[in-house]
C-alpha cells in the first residue's frame, strides 16, 4: 500500500488544466530517462529526456473524450507521480485502457505509486503499454492482477494486431511490431514482443532492472530483449471479478 500521507484523484481529458499538464511535463523531464548515444546534436547522450507541455499534450491527449489523467500528490501538496491512458474499443464490446505515460518520482518508488495511479482508470477488458522499462510492464501486470512469470503471448499476438491499428494514439498506429512473435523466422531475433518507435531513450537502467527480474525469478523475460528505438509490448487480460 502507499503511503497514506499520499493524495490520488482521477480527471478526464477535459478537466486537465494547462498548468496540471506543465506539472507532468516537469515531473517527466527530471525523473524519466536519458538519451542514448544514437542521438543527433542538439540532443546529447546520457541528457535527459525533456517533455514539453504540446508535446504531451499531442501525445497523450490527442482525443480528450477518451483520454484520463491519473494524479499522485505528498501531503504537501507537491506533484510526484502521473499516468496518463487512452480508453477505446478495439473490437465490437471489447475495450482497452492503454498507459501513454506512466512517471513517478525517484524519491517515492518502490512505493505502490505507480499500481495505485493504474488502478483508478476505468475498467476495460484489458490493458496495454509499450515501455523500454520492465518495472512498467511490472506495474501493469500488477494492477491487472495478471502474473508476469506467464505472460499469454498468444493473447498478446492476437490482440496487438488489433488493438494496433484501431488506436487513436498517433504513435500507436505508426508503431511496427517486432519480436518472434510477429516476425518470421521466429529465432531470428532475441525480441519477443516489441514495438518499433524510434524513440532513441538509453536502454542501460532497463537492462539491468531485467537482468535482476530474471535472477530474482530464474527465468528470463517473458518479452524477450530490446533493440534500440523499440519498447516492449505488453497487452493482458484484466481479470474479472
Amino acid at each position: 500500500m502507499p503511503p497514506p500521507s499520499l493524495t490520488f484523484k482521477l480527471l478526464d481529458g477535459y478537466a486537465i488544466s494547462h498548468d496540471t499538464l506543465a506539472a507532468c511535463a516537469t515531473l517527466f523531464s527530471s525523473n524519466y530517462g536519458v538519451w542514448s548515444a544514437a542521438v543527433s546534436p542538439p540532443l546529447r547522450p546520457g541528457a535527459r529526456v525533456k517533455m514539453t507541455t504540446a508535446k504531451l499534450r499531442r501525445e497523450c491527449l490527442g482525443d480528450p473524450a477518451r483520454s484520463f489523467l491519473a494524479l499522485c500528490t505528498n501531503g504537501e501538496g507537491n506533484h510526484i507521480g502521473h499516468a496518463f491512458a487512452t480508453v477505446w474499443e478495439y473490437s465490437p464490446g471489447k475495450t482497452i485502457c492503454w498507459v501513454t505515460q506512466l512517471v513517478v518520482c525517484a524519491e517515492y518508488r518502490r512505493r505502490a505509486v505507480a499500481t495505485s495511479l493504474l488502478c483508478l482508470f476505468p475498467r476495460a477488458d484489458c490493458m496495454g503499454i509499450a515501455s523500454s522499462h520492465p518495472a512498467a510492464c511490472l506495474t501493469l501486470a500488477k494492477s491487472a492482477h495478471a502474473n508476469m512469470r506467464k505472460v499469454d503471448l498468444e493473447f498478446l499476438k492476437s490482440t496487438a494486431s488489433v488493438v494496433l491499428p484501431t488506436s487513436p494514439v498517433t504513435y500507436l498506429r505508426s508503431g511496427i511490431l517486432r519480436g518472434s512473435l510477429f516476425e518470421e523466422p521466429a529465432n531470428a531475433t532475441p525480441m519477443v514482443s516489441a514495438l518499433f518507435t524510434d524513440f532513441p531513450v538509453d536502454h542501460a537502467e532497463p537492462t539491468a532492472a531485467r537482468e535482476l527480474w530474471e535472477e530474482r525469478n530464474d527465468l528470463s523475460w517473458p518479452l524477450g530483449r530490446l533493440g534500440p528505438g523499440h519498447e516492449f509490448l505488453y497487452i493482458v487480460p484484466v481479470a474479472q471479478g
